[in-house]
């Protein structure tokens, strides 16, 4: 070919009037037939070809390619049996997009002003906006309803393992056994019985429930009906049918708050190495085992909507949602509560962004940004490929940005040099306006300043919501071992609840107007609710009103002070709770601790463990208890 030959060529690719499909062969794209049967006529054996069932739709042309298969870099150790759909759910889907009909070009994308116009609600409810401590938080997601469902299920599998069982377990208890769980994610010891030990004992859960019991409760603690579990060839049947209640409890408790401008999408690990066929291995996560979770969170770290990982679920698609494979599938289920069309803008990673998705979420009025695999762009996009932004004499923080149209909307490729090649694409922000950052450089043994466009910027900036909450998680995690994998799921998924009742609790405090100073910490928010969880008492079947400050003198005797020490104020949940404040006439005499009051006085109180005026002149007893 003559070189005027190939300078024309090259001007009308850069002119986008022809593609590179028809010029040049990347071999790191992935081959594309028009039909199945185009796929199999090159398969060297002729005899597989011959054999291959005729099917009249076999020439039509294939919905988009199944951009999801890159999820194989996990080490899966299920079955997939996806149930086929059903003819009317394919007639009600709506037509893939296919990302080889875009025609990129070498240009800069406009930044999106709508985008950055965040149309939704952010108003809280008064219902929350009322909540004041750690356990009104914690029972806004967890509340009395899940408690007795879990007694009853819990009640009914010890039945069920022995009829002559005689001690059922009671919302009290179950109440008492999470907060002794919550303690055991602050205070760590070697083993559950060190924390009765007679040597390393933790006085406030020897207090609430002897050894026996706990490990009782442990044992029948169950979260759904085994006799209602479908069969495995059952078409209906779920893997997490032992744990669906309380999967869908919190789902539906999460998404209460109004969702933020910016969402996160990404993985998270429940971790364990037992002996499961839904364990997963994910190399670049801090725990590489466990089970797999789905978690939409915001750039706070609270999760707003979560699916655990099961195998393919091609079933639970909704009329008019597209089969985009199944990683895919998930971001859209995960995104079904999210209003469309406010400008909602979600960040994600290599593994779940590819053009089919981010057009359909686009359309719905959803914008998005993440990172890429090159193959996903298609062999039209003239991004360079690694092998040559990678060499030696390009730049540090060189980077080059294509666009593609459909319909009204626009995409943006951007590719950036740092230590590797970055890929990003983007619905609502290209490369312009770059600015520079500082990176190390060996060769010079100093810091550099490089270019840094603003894709990347948006993306580092909104990206580590997920990553927030599993550090969230990380710091005071409930660590009880157990052979259970429901048991391992529900500690998880009782991590996950306190951590989104503390990530409330702030937002709440904030827009109150209190200091970040007097915020609890996330120690402090879990020691008073798992403190209020072990000593609280529900009043719901006993009488109400103020204590008794008569009825208790029969039981009032002589005693020393019941223990050593300052005398720490209780939470206010269990001050207020009407049950149990028993009045005790001690010997020695002793500050009130009711506020504005230190006064001396011999009153005690058994379950708050802190004296108190009772006079004519002085009712700090039942002022305390109010």
């Amino acid at each position: 070919m003559r070189p005027e030959e190939i300078e024309n060529i090259l001007k009308r690719l850069e002119n986008g009037e022809i593609s590179e499909d028809d010029s040049t062969d990347n071999e790191d794209d992935i081959d594309y037939y028009s039909s199945q049967r185009d796929r199999l006529m090159e398969l060297d054996d002729e005899e597989d070809v011959g054999n291959f069932p005729t099917d009249p739709n076999l020439d039509a042309d294939p919905p988009a390619a199944n951009v999801d298969t890159d999820m194989q870099h996990n080490l899966e150790t299920v079955e997939r049996n996806p149930t086929p759909t059903t003819s009317s759910q394919n007639n009600l889907q709506t037509a893939p997009f296919n990302s080889r009909n875009l025609v990129w070009r070498v240009k800069n994308m406009d930044l999106v002003q709508n985008a950055f116009q965040f149309a939704g609600n952010t108003v809280y409810s008064q219902e929350i906006m009322n909540l004041d401590t750690p356990f009104q938080f914690f029972s806004y997601f967890f509340g009395e309803d899940i408690l007795r469902f879990l007694v009853d299920e819990s009640n009914k599998y010890a039945f069920q393992k022995n009829p002559n069982f005689t001690e059922p377990v009671t919302v009290l208890e179950l109440r008492k056994f999470i907060g002794i769980l919550i303690f055991t994610s602050v205070y760590h010891y070697p083993s559950v019985r060190s924390y009765w030990s007679n040597i390393t004992k933790f006085e406030p859960i020897v207090q609430t429930m002897n050894r026996n019991r706990f490990d009782k409760i442990r044992e029948i603690f169950h979260m759904n009906d085994d006799s209602k579990h479908l069969p495995i060839d059952h078409p209906q049947h779920d893997r997490l049918h032992k744990v669906r209640p309380v999967i869908d409890y919190l789902n539906k408790k999460f998404i209460t708050l109004p969702f933020e401008h910016r969402l996160s999408l990404d993985e998270q690990m429940c971790s364990t190495k037992m002996k499961h066929f839904m364990k997963q291995y994910l190399p670049n996560k801090p725990h590489k085992w466990g089970f797999k979770l789905y978690v939409l969170c915001s750039l706070s770290g609270y999760a707003y909507s979560f699916e655990i990982y099961s195998g393919a679920k091609d079933m639970d698609r909704l009329p008019g949602e597209p089969d985009l494979g199944a990683v895919s599938n998930t971001v859209i289920r995960l995104l079904r509560p999210v209003p469309r069309h406010v400008n909602h803008i979600i960040y994600f990673d290599n593994f779940y962004t590819n053009i089919p998705l981010v057009h359909y979420l686009t359309n719905e009025g959803i914008y998005c940004l993440g990172t890429v695999q090159r193959n996903r762009l298609g062999k039209s996009c003239k991004l360079p490929e690694k092998r040559e932004i990678m060499k030696s004499n390009v730049p540090r923080g060189t980077y080059h940005e294509n666009v593609a149209s459909h319909e009204g909307l626009e995409l943006s490729a951007t590719s950036w040099k740092d230590n590797k090649q970055v890929l990003l694409l983007s619905t609502y922000v290209g490369a312009e306006p770059a600015d520079t950052i500082t990176r190390y450089e060996k060769k010079l043994k100093a810091n550099i300043q490089i270019s840094c466009p603003r894709v990347v910027k948006e993306y580092n900036a909104h990206m580590g919501g997920v990553d927030l909450m599993d550090s969230f998680i990380g710091r005071y995690r409930i660590r009880i071992k157990s052979r259970k994998w429901t048991t391992r799921l529900f500690y998880h998924l009782l991590d996950m609840t306190v951590i989104n009742a503390w990530v409330l609790y702030k937002k709440v405090n904030t827009r109150k107007g209190k200091l970040q100073k007097n915020i609890m910490k996330l120690a402090d928010f879990r020691t008073e609710l798992a403190d209020t969880l072990c000593r609280y008492q529900s009043h719901s079947k006993n009488k109400r009103g103020r204590p008794s400050t008569n009825s208790q003198q029969d039981n009032t005797v002589p005693s020393k002070k019941p223990r050593t020490g300052a005398q720490v104020l209780p939470p206010t949940d269990v001050r207020s709770d009407c049950i149990g404040h028993e009045k005790i006439f001690m010997e020695s005499r002793n500050k009130c601790k009711f506020s504005n009051c230190r006064k001396l006085t011999s009153w005690f109180c058994k379950k708050c463990k802190v004296s108190l005026c009772d006079n004519k002149n002085n009712r700090c007893f039942a002022l305390f208890h109010a």
